[in-house]
């Protein structure tokens, strides 16, 4: 019999910080827009004479930028300006808050991963379908349980598509995924595949910089492929199994720096069981092989106790020819609960697998 020990993999945050999170998760899902870069202010600059309102502010690398707003006393423009001082008090508070939040164990994106999620959201790829997955969605949804667990460490941004987006837009005119990606002002390229000719799934900065960005999207069949995303002008990696993750999302935010993002990502009882199955499809030297596991541990104590039945209809919701691979991973899960307190957990998840 496993020894019972005081370990916790998590702790709750108080009831006054969830509201917070909360009303904070509110305002960022109704920005019409979020300012990439810091929010900077709005200011005057004479060129010639004539004088411009412009956004002056720095961007996710530390560069002072001016954004050109238009020429001062043109009606449009004073308009524009107006709105633009707003979305810059709004979000000086906002990120103010998660400030404070980050302060208390919330977890929060550095400045890059910030923008390029601010941009794909302001390009409504999340509002179109798109998910975030990985690890920054695991993050997300710690954030959204209200619970603080130990600290993880990604520079993958990693960004799944199920089923066709709804890009539909007023003027009609739809970025493509690469344009998405540049309007974060971060200069990411496509990485060339082994395969010569093969089409890029994944963009990053050049040289030895770690940061990257893939596109995923459900495989058809049991190997991993390349699959095209027209309406992104772009292609992804497909993944087995991928599409039992995307079911049934839900809303998040993203606290950043320099902003909070409206995101949507995976429940978090499919995110539990689809992290041990991939913990399994991993290769025996991965090094995320642990992070899968201790990611899952979490997730499955946590709704251990909030949602048991969640996680149970989660499981039975798996395709067939995956349960066989996510039970035999789930060993490992239950090897780390009976090494905690969570009793409960353990007894679950011995009683399913």
């Amino acid at each position: 019999m496993p020894v019972a020990s005081s370990l916790s993999l998590f702790t709750r945050h108080p009831l006054v910080l969830q509201t917070s999170f909360s009303e904070i998760k509110r305002q960022a899902a109704e920005q019409p827009l979020v300012l990439v870069g810091t929010p900077g202010s709005v200011g005057v600059r004479e060129v010639n004479g004539s004088h411009f309102y412009y956004r002056q502010f720095y961007d996710p690398q530390g560069k002072k930028r001016a954004e050109y707003v238009g020429p001062v006393a043109d009606t449009a423009t004073e308009e524009r300006a107006f709105a633009l001082r707003g979305r810059i008090e709004l979000t000086n508070a906002l990120v103010k808050e998660a400030r404070l939040l980050a302060q208390r164990g919330y977890a929060r994106v550095e400045p890059r991963t910030n923008a390029i999620l601010a941009s794909l959201a302001n390009h409504g790829l999340f509002r179109g379908g798109a998910l975030l997955v990985g690890s920054h969605a695991y993050g997300a949804l710690l954030n959204e349980l209200g619970v603080r667990a130990a600290a993880f460490s990604t520079e993958d941004v990693d960004v799944a598509r199920g089923e066709p987006l709804d890009l539909a837009t007023e003027s009609g005119e739809i970025a493509d995924f690469a344009r998405m990606l540049e309007d974060s002002t971060i200069p990411l390229q496509p990485v060339p595949q082994l395969k010569r000719g093969a089409p890029s799934t994944s963009y990053k900065p050049p040289g030895a910089d770690r940061l990257r960005v893939d596109l995923l999207a459900p495989a058809r069949g049991r190997e991993v492929t390349t699959r095209a995303v027209p309406e992104l002008k772009a292609h992804a990696t497909a993944l087995p199994h991928l599409a039992y993750l995307l079911e049934s999302p839900i809303d998040a935010a993203v606290l950043g720096r320099e902003s909070v993002v409206s995101v949507r990502v995976p429940r978090p009882e499919a995110f539990a069981w689809h992290k041990m199955l991939v913990s399994q499809l991993r290769g025996a030297t991965s090094e995320k092989k642990a992070k899968d596991v201790e990611q899952a541990s979490v997730l499955f104590a946590v709704l251990a106790e909030d949602a048991p039945d969640a996680l149970t209809d989660a499981l039975a919701a798996m395709p067939r020819g995956a349960r066989t691979q996510t039970l035999s991973a789930a060993r490992q899960v239950l090897k780390r609960l009976q090494s905690t307190s969570h009793e409960r957990a353990a007894d679950l998840l011995g009683g399913l697998c």
